[in-house]
């Protein structure tokens, strides 16, 4: 008798269907857009002038992306006190990067990190803080990339063409900056921010807007505490979150560089600080799009963008050969990386020893919940050194 899929299973079905179907219409309204532009025979003869050892870097920075979360998270839970090995950091971010890629919004990132880190020994307090600090980071190093564009070409901007571009950055810009202090908000002023959440799903509920407000008001509760929490640990590492930073920086970076290295591998007379700006306005603007890897947006941006610098046949081979080496290639090894983790089943915990109290996927699902972060949450100077 065949064993039949678990939730988890089909759930993960769905999203890479999802994601599928939203790459095949997104290619489809490009081939009919530009169907002189965008073919193989234009994609070959764009390659076969290029310098290949710039190609190589591009790869390069691929894996520096899924490498940088991996010394991120490694960084955070030893601050902490966890003594794992930095493969298992590394899988915790492959499964970031590969759950993130298929799913909305990136919301299958965290939980599939979180499960990994609990099933390895590490308590939910440290598992949580740790994907807290990486959050709050990504955020912030979103934003610096983003006003690094507009400090470096401050009147390119007025250059893209079409205003629905630039109103995507603007909007991109304006959520992350909202997002990272809401973040704040939520560590240092929970309870003003509980009560004018609570406040705003009652005036939603009259309004039959939200339905079973109680249900959400128990949502905003476990996910402010779950920031709230965090206080403790960041007034006594204020150091650990520079450091995240601008580890985080370096991983927005190698990722914004793949498509300035492919462009200039090809045509090397065009400004490689130019190629840089354009880019990091993409990635500005098609971040806070609640689609998976932002497809659709990420074209529509870099079509938009780089014409400022090129003609339609050489941006649209460049976007399809970056975007195969910064998104779906880079989905393919870090699934193939969380997949050979989790078959293989490796274990890093700080003590082998000692027996398991509850199952990975149990104490991944209760991080949000205060009371796990408030216990088991490191306290002033405890795991303090980095070994």
């Amino acid at each position: 008798m065949r064993k039949k899929l678990s939730g988890r299973a089909k759930k993960q079905i769905l999203n890479i269907l999802f994601l599928v179907v939203l790459v095949g219409i997104t290619l489809t309204v490009l081939l009919v857009s530009y169907r002189d532009e965008l073919n193989f025979r234009n994609i070959a003869e764009f390659l076969s002038g290029a310098n290949v050892w710039l190609i190589v870097a591009a790869f390069g920075c691929m894996v520096l992306f899924i490498l940088f979360e991996g010394i991120s998270i490694h960084l955070v839970s030893r601050r902490l006190g966890h003594r794992g090995k930095f493969t298992s950091s590394v899988a915790y971010s492959t499964a970031d990067v590969y759950y993130s890629a298929i799913t909305p919004s990136a919301s299958g990132g965290q939980p599939a990190s979180a499960y990994y880190m609990v099933r390895d020994g590490m308590s939910g307090g440290v598992a949580g803080f740790t994907l807290v600090f990486n959050l709050i980071a990504y955020t912030a190093a979103v934003i610096v990339i983003g006003i690094t564009a507009f400090a470096l070409r401050p009147g390119m901007f007025l250059q893209f063409d079409g205003n629905f571009a630039r109103v995507l950055v603007i909007l991109g810009l304006s959520v992350q900056t909202l997002l990272l202090g809401l973040c704040v908000a939520c560590i240092f002023c929970h309870k003003a921010v509980l009560k004018v959440g609570n406040g705003l799903i009652t005036v939603l509920a009259k309004i039959r807007i939200a339905k079973h407000p109680d249900k959400w008001r128990k949502k905003l509760s476990d996910e402010v505490e779950k920031f709230a929490a965090s206080k403790g640990v960041f007034r006594s590492h204020p150091a650990l979150f520079v450091e995240t930073l601008l580890i985080n920086i370096l991983q927005r970076v190698s990722q914004t560089l793949i498509p300035c290295l492919i462009c200039y591998a090809v045509d090397p007379s065009v400004s490689f600080v130019d190629l840089f700006a354009m880019q990091a306005f993409v990635l500005l603007g098609y971040n806070f799009v609640p689609l998976p890897g932002g497809v659709g947006a990420y074209e529509y941006l870099y079509v938009h963008i780089y014409r400022i610098r090129f003609l339609p046949e050489f941006i649209l081979s460049a976007m399809m050969v970056s975007r195969l080496i910064s998104y779906y290639f880079c989905i393919v090894v870090s699934g193939v990386y969380t997949l050979v983790y989790h078959a293989l089943g490796i274990r890093s915990k700080s003590d082998p020893s000692a027996p398991a109290t509850e199952s990975g996927e149990t104490a991944a699902e209760n991080l949000s919940e205060p009371t796990v972060a408030e216990t088991e949450m490191p306290q002033e100077g405890e795991g303090e050194e980095l070994r």
